[in-house]
């Protein structure tokens, strides 16, 4: 099912857009589309409600914010945690708790390096320096 918008694009921006479709021998239109499909988000079609809130909110949030983000860890003792189980579960096998356990460290830790990929891009469209990134290990 396709829906017809009607966008109004600065010229330079629309000039761009008639250079890419002639490069391509392509409408348009399905230029306009395909830069669109490419730039949304992957998040936003695979992560659970509470968490899509969360990164929205990053984009309210100030550079110096952004950055603290950016160098964020696991806390020392769910990272302790999550190797224990991960190390347990590698040798042996885990309890349904101790599964349940690890299931949700995954996701704690998977949702923050999201959110800390999320950040650098933010901090990238707003011309910012990246900071340097830090190995826990």
């Amino acid at each position: 099912m396709e829906t017809t918008i009607t966008v109004d694009f600065p010229k330079p921006v629309y000039q761009r857009l008639q250079r890419q479709a002639r490069v391509m021998k392509t409408p348009i239109a399905e230029i306009v589309v395909q830069t669109v499909r490419y730039n949304l988000p992957a998040w936003l079609e695979v992560i659970p409600p509470e968490h899509e809130k969360a990164l929205v909110k990053l984009y309210e949030l100030s550079n110096a914010q952004l950055e603290k983000i950016a160098k964020s860890k696991l806390s020392m003792p769910k990272q302790r945690k999550l190797d224990k189980l991960l190390e347990k579960n590698r040798e042996s096998f885990l309890t349904f708790s101790e599964r349940e356990e690890l299931d949700a460290l995954h996701l704690e830790a998977n949702f923050l390096t999201l959110k800390k990929a999320q950040v650098l891009v933010l901090l990238k469209e707003r011309g910012c320096k990246l900071p340097p990134l830090t190995s826990r290990k």
